[in-house]
């Protein structure tokens, strides 16, 4: 991957992971289960532990969440053309995604208030898409059977990432 580290990050397994109410919790009864979570302030980020008993799930996630420390550092203007690509797609009533966090975040998207760059909704689904399409694109493809877009949307996605990796060869984590 084409990224330099500015510091490292550390990164741990917990068993059993689930959000609930804002907050990471292992072995926990409540909340929604997640595979992972990045911490950027912390520079942490957190696996569960059964990605383990699974290389590729394992690969593609873990450079998900290393791409979220990438995309605080991105700047607004390419996280505003990264939005538009998105908006393009929806115009032109693109199906699927590259992994599974973007594709549910796509699926709560309804109304025009939600498609909104000021939209809390919004903003977390460009930000799914941009981890995941980076996943797809330097780990070689989506790993989740669900997650499929159309060749078209994935090489206008790709030829977007190598160009803004071609024109700022550092890509600081």
């Amino acid at each position: 991957m084409p990224l330099e580290a500015r510091s490292p990050a550390q990164v741990s397994f917990l068993p059993d992971l689930t959000a609930h109410r804002g907050k990471l919790l292992s072995a926990a009864n409540q909340g929604t289960p997640v595979f992972a979570a990045s911490f950027i302030r912390q520079r942490r980020i957190v696996l569960e532990t059964g990605l383990r008993s699974n290389a590729a799930v394992l690969q593609f996630i873990f450079v998900h969440e290393v791409f979220h420390f990438a995309w605080v550092r991105l700047g607004n203007p390419a996280r505003q053309e990264y939005s538009h690509l998105l908006t393009n797609e929806l115009r032109h009533r693109a199906r699927g995604e590259l992994g599974e966090s973007s594709a549910v975040k796509k699926a709560e998207l309804h109304t025009g208030r939600e498609l909104s760059s000021s939209s809390k909704l919004w903003r977390d689904y460009v930000c799914e898409s941009f981890c995941d399409s980076a996943a797809c694109l330097f780990v070689g493809g989506p790993v989740h059977d669900g997650a499929r877009l159309g060749k078209r949307w994935s090489a206008l996605r790709r030829d977007w990432f190598l160009g803004k990796m071609a024109g700022d060869a550092r890509w600081a984590v």
